[in-house]
């Protein structure tokens, strides 16, 4: 952004500050993609990589849904099968498009120099233009002149008006965010980009909004320690929380190998994180006496024969309830609550689930609060 340089203070002696000349700025208007660029994306979906990738995990339903939500495209102007993802601000305005081809896996394919094979619409038209050694449209022109980073919002911004009572989750790559948003649909799912995109400025369209941020795992746990620190900068915009839930998780190999959310949650069917379904009477839960109301399911977790379900309750807390491999509620006994404690250090006691005796723990450290 050009800027008017404050004028030299010629003056000996102390300087006035009340005399100072203020920096002013010039303010350039944002110029955005056409939405015809993003149009002729819509197809291509037969090659799509990405699109191959989420038919092998939900049915082709949710994958044309997922779609539409996020507007995914197609670009074969650089890698075969590519997806393009749209950053679309809450106006509806096209921020910028990212190119990433990916690998059967649904992982990010790499270069035979081990480079990722990512880069951006704005790149792909420009080379193609001048290697045709045509002018370059007057939009493009003034998209590049404005430098800096093109994606000035969060990846799936435009979702936030549509669903305005819902709380936002926000992860680091948008192929995670649109995965997540099958298996979590309690949540409004966003993506930064990058680590280091979350900022102040693209959380603009978060005022007031209740937020959660998932960072990816790091060796030295790096990621959660930046997105904590930012979600402290956050805190004027948004109510903002930071999940610790694969940081408590992983191992040694997760952490080196950098593994996200989707890493995590595709290892399950996502049925089985399903939402609890309206009824007539509202699914509880009764911790301490006192009675909670169920939003959704949010993490299934195996141990030897059993399973932790985690439910996401109305306030935004959390609760695991102790299940057998078949779906019964545990008749705990001492003997298994201690091999319980044993591996993962919790301590269930008696509560109840629509009004029937379990055991449950309350998870107080899967979300970690910022004040």
């Amino acid at each position: 952004m050009a800027q008017i340089k404050e004028a030299r203070n010629r003056h000996c002696g102390p300087v006035n500050h009340d005399q100072q000349y203020k920096k002013r700025e010039i303010r350039k208007s944002i110029t955005y993609i056409p939405f015809d660029v993003l149009a002729q994306s819509q197809q291509g979906y037969e090659t799509n990589r990405f699109v191959t990738y989420l038919h092998s995990l939900f049915s082709i339903d949710i994958t044309h849904e997922l779609i539409l939500q996020y507007r995914i495209g197609t670009s074969a102007s650089r890698w075969p099968g590519a997806t393009v993802f749209w950053w679309i601000d809450v106006s509806g305005n096209i921020r910028a498009g990212q190119v990433k081809q990916f690998d059967d896996t649904g992982h990010t394919a790499k270069s035979t120099d081990g480079h990722s094979r990512t880069t951006w619409v704005h790149s792909i038209l420009k080379y193609s233009y001048e290697a045709s050694r045509e002018s370059l449209p007057g939009w493009l022109s003034a998209y590049l002149e404005q430098g800096g980073n093109f994606a000035s919002c969060l990846f799936g911004e435009h979702l936030l008006t549509e669903n305005a009572g819902k709380p936002v989750a926000i992860v680091e790559a948008p192929a995670t965010a649109i995965v997540a948003s099958v298996y979590l649909p309690a949540f409004v799912w966003l993506a930064a980009g990058s680590l280091s995109y979350l900022t102040t400025e693209r959380c603009q369209a978060l005022a007031g909004r209740q937020v959660f941020l998932f960072p990816d795992l790091s060796a030295d746990g790096r990621a959660f320690t930046l997105w904590s620190s930012k979600a402290k900068e956050l805190t004027d915009i948004a109510t903002v929380t930071v999940s610790d839930l694969l940081e408590r998780s992983a191992d040694i190999t997760e952490r080196v190998q950098g593994l996200d959310l989707r890493d995590y949650l595709t290892r399950f069917d996502y049925r089985q994180f399903r939402p609890v379904q309206p009824t007539e009477d509202k699914q509880t839960l009764t911790i301490d006496g006192q009675e909670h109301e169920i939003n959704a399911i949010a993490v299934i977790t195996e141990i030897d024969s059993y399973k932790i379900v985690t439910y996401l309750l109305r306030n935004a807390k959390v609760c695991d309830v102790l299940y057998t491999a078949s779906g019964e509620l545990v008749n705990l006994s001492e003997d298994f609550s201690q091999v319980i404690y044993a591996r993962i250090g919790k301590v269930f006691r008696p509560g109840k689930i629509n009004g029937v005796d379990c055991f449950l723990f309350p998870v107080e450290k899967l979300l970690k609060y910022v004040s």
